[in-house]
């Protein structure tokens, strides 16, 4: 478990996923997942266009179509409608409030006053022609089936990793199926299992062992930056809520510039050395945890938290106490981290939570 690094992932970034995808961007494999996005991919072109040459027309009360040079009508997304406003420096959510002919004329106003030279369409060519992306030339697109492509190599080479059974549709109680494949017109999104590979937890009196994942997550028009996420946890439930998560590493990469494909490269051998990763080390470390104390006394805990991880006094008490509560040695990191990590779960609102993941982190990583 090397280089716990700061990440928006925590235990309910799968459930968030989970509870509001359609059933149009649920997949039930890696494999129809890939196929998918290949598909996607083929009918799907990236052009460059003038800013001067972009404008919209209105065709309806209630629709904005883009016209470019050759005087080609092409529909827009959700998402593409409000980069193109955003380029045009207009607020799209007050634009969806106006009738179709006044937004269009605010947008054409703010393109016309628009110093950038140039913009990259990301362009369906397929009927109807609809524009997926609006980016600056400098956008370094990384494409869904080739990410999934990587992660069905991963698989074959090592089976146990699979996507976890989640309630079907993201309605609690339903049919359990395999669930965490997620690809929709803004990003893509994978959440994989190791559960055949399992760690010795000895702060858990069940015996119940520690177990891998990782969460991928990309987006092609824009909208997310790459990230992948490895974590060790206890259990998942149905409805994705991810027990015991522990961060371990990530990847973090915006679509910026051509180094983004080696960077990517480069730290997905990395990432995947952890992934393939016999469980020995993270047994070593692990172990580590929980011998290695972060004070000797529960006053002398809480303080060197506060102070390491810029916890307030309260928010560090509340996880000394309920580590008592749960864990043999609440002095020690891995028991303490089992306290900030339960006091994360109860807490409903979502930056609190990436606080207290933050500060789980950092003290894993101060475990040598």
């Amino acid at each position: 478990m090397n280089g716990a690094l700061v990440s928006a992932v925590s235990a309910y970034t799968a459930h968030r996923e989970w509870a509001t995808r359609p059933p149009d961007e649920r997949y039930s494999s890696v494999a129809a997942l890939h196929d998918a996005a290949r598909t996607r991919r083929e009918r799907i072109n990236a052009r460059a266009i003038d800013t001067k040459d972009l404008r919209t027309e209105a065709v309806a009360s209630d629709a904005l179509v883009l016209n470019d040079a050759f005087g080609v009508r092409l529909g827009l997304t959700h998402w593409s409608f409000e980069q193109l406003a955003g380029i045009a420096g207009a607020p799209p959510r007050y634009l969806r409030t106006l009738p179709a002919a006044i937004a269009s004329d605010a947008i054409n106003y703010g393109l016309r006053r628009h110093r950038r030279e140039e913009q990259q369409l990301f362009v369906e060519h397929d009927a109807p022609r609809t524009v997926h992306a609006i980016t600056s030339t400098m956008y370094a697109r990384v494409h869904h089936d080739e990410l999934a492509g990587r992660v069905l190599d991963l698989m074959s080479a090592h089976p146990a990793w699979h996507l976890p059974l989640g309630y079907r549709n993201g309605v609690f109680g339903a049919e359990r199926v395999p669930s965490g494949a997620y690809l929709g017109d803004r990003d893509m999104f994978l959440f994989l299992v190791d559960g055949n590979r399992d760690i010795e937890d000895p702060s858990d009196s069940t015996q119940a062992g520690l177990f891998r994942g990782f969460i991928l997550r990309n987006s092609d028009v824009g909208a997310a930056a790459l990230t992948l996420d490895v974590f060790l946890f206890r259990a998942v439930c149905g409805n994705h809520i991810i027990w015991g998560f522990q961060h371990v590493a990530g990847f973090r990469r915006r679509h910026v510039g051509t180094s983004i494909q080696d960077a990517w490269t480069t730290s997905l051998e990395g990432i995947r050395a952890a992934l393939d990763a016999d469980p020995s080390a993270d047994r070593t470390v692990l172990q580590r945890a929980t011998t290695q104390e972060l004070g000797s006394t529960r006053e002398a805990v809480i303080d060197m938290v506060a102070q390491r991880v810029d916890l307030s006094i309260k928010q560090a008490t509340e996880a000394y106490t309920v580590a008592e509560q749960h864990e043999s040695n609440p002095r020690s990191v891995w028991g303490y981290v089992q306290g900030l990590t339960r006091v994360s779960q109860r807490t409903p609102w979502q930056d609190g939570r990436f606080a207290l993941d933050r500060a789980a982190g950092r003290l894993l990583a101060l475990v040598h």
